[in-house]
Protein backbone atom coordinates (compact mmCIF):
# COMPACT_ATOMS: atom_id res chain seq x y z
CA UNK A 1 0.00 0.00 0.00
CA UNK A 2 1.49 3.50 -1.22
CA UNK A 3 2.28 5.79 1.88
CA UNK A 4 -0.17 7.88 3.39
CA UNK A 5 -2.85 6.31 1.67
CA UNK A 6 -6.65 5.77 2.44
CA UNK A 7 -9.07 2.51 2.43
CA UNK A 8 -12.55 1.23 3.19
CA UNK A 9 -12.97 -1.41 4.87
CA UNK A 10 -16.40 -3.50 5.85
CA UNK A 11 -16.75 -6.14 8.76
CA UNK A 12 -19.42 -7.95 9.20
CA UNK A 13 -20.49 -10.17 11.84
CA UNK A 14 -23.28 -13.07 11.86
CA UNK A 15 -24.15 -16.10 13.34
CA UNK A 16 -22.02 -19.44 11.51
CA UNK A 17 -25.58 -21.16 12.11
CA UNK A 18 -28.32 -18.79 10.53
CA UNK A 19 -26.67 -16.18 8.75
CA UNK A 20 -28.13 -13.65 11.13
CA UNK A 21 -26.41 -10.80 11.65
CA UNK A 22 -25.86 -9.59 15.26
CA UNK A 23 -27.31 -6.23 16.79
CA UNK A 24 -25.56 -3.47 18.54
CA UNK A 25 -27.66 -1.22 21.34
CA UNK A 26 -26.39 2.40 21.55
CA UNK A 27 -25.49 3.31 25.06
CA UNK A 28 -24.94 7.15 24.63
CA UNK A 29 -21.81 8.37 27.22
CA UNK A 30 -21.77 5.57 29.45
CA UNK A 31 -18.77 4.11 28.66
CA UNK A 32 -15.09 4.75 27.84
CA UNK A 33 -14.59 2.54 24.79
CA UNK A 34 -18.05 3.43 22.17
CA UNK A 35 -20.92 4.55 22.37
CA UNK A 36 -22.37 1.27 21.26
CA UNK A 37 -22.39 -2.03 22.54
CA UNK A 38 -22.26 -5.27 20.22
CA UNK A 39 -23.99 -8.23 21.60
CA UNK A 40 -22.65 -11.42 21.34
CA UNK A 41 -23.37 -15.30 22.81
CA UNK A 42 -20.77 -16.74 24.21
CA UNK A 43 -20.32 -20.24 23.52
CA UNK A 44 -21.32 -19.79 19.56
CA UNK A 45 -19.60 -19.56 16.04
CA UNK A 46 -19.87 -16.29 14.34
CA UNK A 47 -18.39 -15.61 10.63
CA UNK A 48 -16.61 -12.30 9.99
CA UNK A 49 -16.49 -11.05 6.79
CA UNK A 50 -13.82 -7.93 6.14
CA UNK A 51 -14.34 -6.66 2.35
CA UNK A 52 -11.22 -3.87 1.49
CA UNK A 53 -12.09 -1.17 -0.44
CA UNK A 54 -9.72 -0.72 -3.01
CA UNK A 55 -8.22 -4.46 -2.98
CA UNK A 56 -5.56 -4.61 0.28
CA UNK A 57 -3.85 -8.02 1.25
CA UNK A 58 -4.62 -9.11 4.82
CA UNK A 59 -3.11 -12.35 6.14
CA UNK A 60 -4.05 -12.77 9.38
CA UNK A 61 -7.14 -11.77 12.09
CA UNK A 62 -7.03 -12.07 15.73
CA UNK A 63 -9.72 -11.34 18.07
CA UNK A 64 -10.36 -11.39 21.42
CA UNK A 65 -6.97 -13.47 22.03
CA UNK A 66 -8.18 -16.12 18.90
CA UNK A 67 -5.96 -15.75 15.98
CA UNK A 68 -8.36 -16.89 13.12
CA UNK A 69 -7.59 -18.71 9.65
CA UNK A 70 -8.43 -15.75 7.56
CA UNK A 71 -9.68 -17.15 3.86
CA UNK A 72 -9.13 -15.28 0.66
CA UNK A 73 -13.46 -15.22 -0.74
CA UNK A 74 -12.18 -13.42 -3.93
CA UNK A 75 -9.62 -14.46 -5.93
CA UNK A 76 -8.50 -10.85 -6.45
CA UNK A 77 -8.04 -9.87 -2.81
CA UNK A 78 -9.67 -7.83 -0.74
CA UNK A 79 -12.47 -10.11 0.12
CA UNK A 80 -11.90 -12.29 3.36
CA UNK A 81 -13.74 -14.79 5.71
CA UNK A 82 -13.63 -15.91 9.59
CA UNK A 83 -14.84 -18.22 11.85
CA UNK A 84 -14.95 -17.33 15.07
CA UNK A 85 -15.79 -19.48 18.01
CA UNK A 86 -16.48 -17.43 21.63
CA UNK A 87 -16.26 -20.77 23.41
CA UNK A 88 -14.38 -20.11 27.18
CA UNK A 89 -15.47 -16.14 26.78
CA UNK A 90 -17.41 -15.53 29.53
CA UNK A 91 -20.95 -13.71 30.10
CA UNK A 92 -20.43 -10.11 30.68
CA UNK A 93 -21.66 -8.80 34.12
CA UNK A 94 -24.77 -6.46 34.04
CA UNK A 95 -23.89 -2.95 33.88
CA UNK A 96 -20.41 -3.75 32.02
CA UNK A 97 -19.01 -4.04 28.72
CA UNK A 98 -15.78 -6.20 27.55
CA UNK A 99 -13.30 -4.41 25.15
CA UNK A 100 -12.81 -6.91 22.72
CA UNK A 101 -9.42 -6.09 20.88
CA UNK A 102 -9.34 -6.64 17.07
CA UNK A 103 -5.76 -7.10 14.90
CA UNK A 104 -6.19 -7.46 10.83
CA UNK A 105 -2.59 -7.49 10.02
CA UNK A 106 -0.91 -7.88 6.37
CA UNK A 107 1.50 -6.25 3.71
CA UNK A 108 -0.08 -3.59 3.41
CA UNK A 109 -0.34 -2.56 7.40
CA UNK A 110 -2.27 -3.34 10.65
CA UNK A 111 -5.26 -2.21 12.42
CA UNK A 112 -6.07 -2.20 15.68
CA UNK A 113 -9.43 -1.57 16.50
CA UNK A 114 -11.39 -2.15 20.37
CA UNK A 115 -14.71 -3.09 19.54
CA UNK A 116 -17.45 -2.48 22.53
CA UNK A 117 -19.10 -5.62 23.45
CA UNK A 118 -21.63 -7.60 25.50
CA UNK A 119 -21.29 -11.50 26.20
CA UNK A 120 -24.42 -13.42 27.09
CA UNK A 121 -25.60 -17.42 27.92
CA UNK A 122 -26.76 -18.68 24.64
CA UNK A 123 -30.52 -18.96 26.52
CA UNK A 124 -30.80 -15.27 26.93
CA UNK A 125 -32.81 -13.37 24.80
CA UNK A 126 -31.01 -9.87 25.40
CA UNK A 127 -28.45 -10.59 22.70
CA UNK A 128 -31.21 -10.06 19.89
CA UNK A 129 -32.97 -7.15 21.58
CA UNK A 130 -31.11 -3.91 19.68
CA UNK A 131 -30.91 -2.86 15.57
CA UNK A 132 -29.12 -5.82 13.26
CA UNK A 133 -25.73 -4.73 12.21
CA UNK A 134 -25.20 -5.41 8.30
CA UNK A 135 -21.60 -4.03 8.57
CA UNK A 136 -19.58 -1.88 10.13
CA UNK A 137 -17.30 0.50 7.88
CA UNK A 138 -13.92 1.71 8.55
CA UNK A 139 -13.01 4.55 6.90
CA UNK A 140 -9.37 4.53 7.40
CA UNK A 141 -5.93 6.25 6.74
CA UNK A 142 -2.37 4.02 5.95
CA UNK A 143 0.93 6.29 7.06
CA UNK A 144 4.20 5.10 5.72
CA UNK A 145 4.68 2.98 8.87
CA UNK A 146 1.62 0.75 7.24
CA UNK A 147 -0.36 2.17 10.58
CA UNK A 148 -3.94 1.52 9.56
CA UNK A 149 -6.12 3.84 11.49
CA UNK A 150 -10.10 3.94 11.85
CA UNK A 151 -10.78 8.10 11.02
CA UNK A 152 -14.43 7.51 10.96
CA UNK A 153 -17.13 4.42 11.79
CA UNK A 154 -20.21 4.05 10.15
CA UNK A 155 -23.03 1.30 11.17
CA UNK A 156 -25.07 -0.07 8.39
Amino acid sequence: MAADSSLELHLSIRNADSGEPIVFKSDGSRFETSTRTLKLYSNARYKLTVVCKPNTEFNSLHIAGSDLALHRASPNGGEYTAEWNTTGIEPTRQATRQQLQVTLQGPGGTLRRVLQSKFYNRDESHAEWGQRLETLIWKCNVDNTGNIAVVDEITK
